[in-house]
Formats: C-alpha cells, structure tokens, sequence
C-alpha cells in the first residue's frame, strides 16, 4: 500500500477534532498513535506494543485483545472510542464493535475510520484487477459506506455522521470531497 503523509495527518487531525469528553479508548493505535489526541486521557489497546522508536506516547499502553478480560479496562467507560482503519482487518467486525458498545460512556462518541471501496483509486484498481495497489494482505474486507451504517445498527449504534478524509491518489490528495468519493471515511456514532 502506498501512504500518503499528509493524508495520514489530516485523517488523524479529524480523528481527534471529532473526540468528545475527557477519556478516549483507542483500539488498535499500536502502528500509529493520534498525536493529535491532546489534553485528553489516552489509553491505547492493541495486540501488540507500540513502536519504541515513535515520539508519541498514551498515558496508558496495554497490550491485549478489547475482546479478552483485560483488568485495566474492566468496569471502565471512556467518552470516546477509536477504531481506527482496523475494522477492515478483522474476521469479525460485529463482535468487536458489541465488546465495545458496553465501554462507551453515556453520550459518548464511536469514531470508526476504514477505507472506502467506492474511492477512484480502489474503483480503478478493481476495474483492472490490479493486485499491486489496494489489496494489502492484511485486508479481510472493505465496507461500502451504506453497510457501516448497517454494522453500527445491528451492534447498537446510532450513526450521526460521516466525514470524507479526502481524495488519495498516488500523486495528490484532494482533502475536501464527498463521503462517496474520499478513500477513507469516517464514521461517528452513539450508542442506540
């Protein structure tokens, strides 16, 4: 996959304009923590640790699965939950995002990020059956925009709203573009 840096940033930008509250979950973070995330009490869940060599550190770094019996997040809530292109590689998406609904403060925000198989270059790739870009191995699905609204209402969520992270191309990222058209979409929804 190629990565755009900018985009990266803007995508983790928005990430946290949209945290709402005092305490943020973010499920996943290990590969890129939100150094955007200020001022809030970050705890980062993943399967493994987070980069030694990266700058950015959470006020709590637990290695572990959300779904197991993790103590330090047990009989918890948090104001915000982040989940961050990580949807995508899971068996099973419905079963992660039920483990989370219960970690969700009253009022809280779910912020779901994934990539949008209706953005020109996916589009493009699989009109040509291009294994080379946007078909990363690590990749189980990808979500129609449509079918995110689906899994958040059939996991208890309430979806309020949907933002566009941009256009990516290879060579240049247009940052203000429909939902249908951006490669990355975020998802933000309540508990129902």
């Amino acid at each position: 996959m190629i990565e755009s840096s900018a985009y990266e940033k803007r995508r983790l930008r928005l990430l946290a304009e949209l945290a709402v509250g005092r305490t943020v979950l973010d499920v996943g973070y290990a590969q890129q923590p939100n150094p955007y995330l200020r001022g809030l009490h970050r705890v980062g869940i993943d399967l493994q640790p987070p980069s030694q060599h990266g700058s950015v550190r959470y006020e709590e770094e637990l290695v572990g699965d959300v779904s197991g019996d993790i103590p330090e997040i047990r009989e918890r809530t948090f104001d915000t939950i982040i989940c961050a292109e990580l949807i995508e590689h899971l068996e099973n998406p419905y079963a992660l995002l039920r483990t989370l609904r219960p970690l969700l403060a009253e009022g809280g925000r779910l912020l779901l990020s994934t990539p949008n198989p209706l953005a020109f270059p996916v589009v493009l790739a699989e009109l040509f059956r291009m294994k080379r870009f946007f078909y990363t191995p690590d990749h189980l699905y990808y979500f129609l925009p449509r079918w995110v609204e689906r899994l958040l209402d059939r996991t208890g969520y309430e979806l309020s709203d949907m933002r566009p992270v941009g256009l990516w191309t290879p060579y240049f990222v247009f940052p203000f573009v429909p939902v249908a058209m951006s490669y990355q979409v975020i998802y933000v929804a309540r508990k129902k």
